[in-house]
């Protein structure tokens, strides 16, 4: 369990016998057994059924100097003389215990907070027609308090894959599913590109391409929608995000700039302000009847690990460059920049990996076994266990 009481775990401190002792021969302490016998360095205190042999106390701490079989000698100080006692005197029987802290509420704890981000989807590869693609959408995000753990059962941590960029002309793709015990968040839609236009459906949905309006669909809690594109030469919608939806393309006079990427939500489990989840942004346009281009301009991806877009192109200019959606953050992949040239060939940018991150009250015990080789920290008086790989953990 994890009682608190006005903020403080309730306990205290008990007494654990290590053996009895008989006090004939001063200084020698002549124990049952040599495995009863206390070891060298070792701090006790003296228990008493009667009363202690004069020259010697209750409530204090004395620390073993030296032993030879079953006997020993004591000290008030690590290293110090010997203590002595007057031959015989005392009565009952002497116990010599350690003093160790207990918690009556540690062990294994009741309930952990999660946070549980899926990968990012891919943007699509180009399609060399003046159009945008749509950025990828962010992997689905998953926090909360209370999920009920059982000593000795192992829970499953999958950490889902960032989708794969998508290649000349190809779709991208979703990204992985992240998974703790029984929770499961959804993989971010890929962006759409010139062969279906859609974006995919996803945690957060992918933007759409420039001739559609079909963004991708996030999932209820999860995430949010992808942005849109409406016609031909335009930018393509960015990826929507765990906070907000992608945003629509922008046009301009010399260029469309695709859609800003969905912004993604700010979480505190590790003890420091992080954000995850963001969309990538949607890929630019440069006009090639205009005398104007602005070639380097792109959309931006969403806080959270959400990729830039590739910058505007056209006739023999080409800068082809998104980003890939941040690793461990679940950010969508910004989309490629268009051009109206088909010499060119680009690959649209992956999606970022997701991440696991559960803690609980530090006064807890550590689990009994954890696999996946998660980092873990401590901060605001909690444990915190943190994958970016799959693995398991029981308590």
């Amino acid at each position: 369990m994890s009682n608190r009481l006005g903020g403080f775990i309730a306990g205290q401190n008990i007494s654990v016998a290590i053996g009895t002792f008989t006090a004939v021969t001063s200084p020698t302490f002549t124990f049952a057994s040599t495995q009863a016998t206390p070891s060298v360095g070792q701090a006790v205190q003296f228990t008493t059924t009667g009363t202690l042999p004069t020259g010697l106390s209750i409530n204090t701490n004395y620390y073993v100097i030296s032993t030879s079989t079953n006997t020993c000698q004591f000290s008030t100080t690590l290293g110090g003389s010997a203590i002595t006692f007057t031959n015989s005197s005392g009565s009952g029987t002497h116990t010599a215990v350690t003093q160790r802290a207990f918690n009556l509420y540690a062990g294994a704890p009741d309930t952990v907070e999660y946070l549980i981000v899926a990968g990012g989807g891919s943007s699509s590869g180009i399609n060399n027609n003046n159009n945008g693609n749509g950025g990828g959408g962010a992997g689905g995000l998953l926090t909360a308090i209370g999920y009920a753990v059982t000593p000795g059962s192992a829970i499953t941590v999958t950490v889902g894959a960032g989708g794969a960029a998508g290649g000349t002309n190809a779709i991208g793709n979703n990204g992985g599913n992240s998974v703790f015990g029984s929770i499961t968040a959804t993989g971010g839609g890929y962006g759409g590109n010139g062969t279906t236009g859609n974006g995919g459906n996803g945690g957060s949905g992918g933007g759409s391409y420039a001739l559609q309006a079909g963004a991708g669909l996030g999932t209820s809690g999860q995430g949010n929608n992808g942005g849109n594109s409406y016609q031909n030469g335009s930018g393509g919608g960015g990826g929507g995000g765990a906070g907000s939806a992608g945003n629509s393309y922008i046009s301009s006079i010399s260029f469309s700039l695709g859609g800003n990427g969905g912004t993604g939500i700010c979480s505190t489990i590790t003890g420091t302000r992080q954000f995850y989840a963001g969309g990538g942004a949607g890929g630019v346009v440069s006009y090639p009847y205009s005398n104007d281009y602005d070639y380097n301009a792109v959309s931006l991806g969403g806080a959270g690990g959400g990729g830039n877009s590739g910058g505007a192109s056209s006739g023999s200019q080409a800068i082809y460059y998104p980003q890939n959606g941040k690793s461990n953050t679940g950010g969508g992949a910004g989309a490629p920049g268009g051009s109206n040239s088909s010499s060119y060939t680009n690959y649209g940018a992956s999606g970022g990996s997701g991440i696991v991150i559960i803690r609980y009250p530090q006064i807890n015990s550590a689990p009994a076994l954890v696999t996946g080789s998660p980092q873990v920290s401590y901060a605001d008086g909690y444990q915190i266990y943190t994958w970016t790989s799959s693995g398991s953990i029981t308590f």
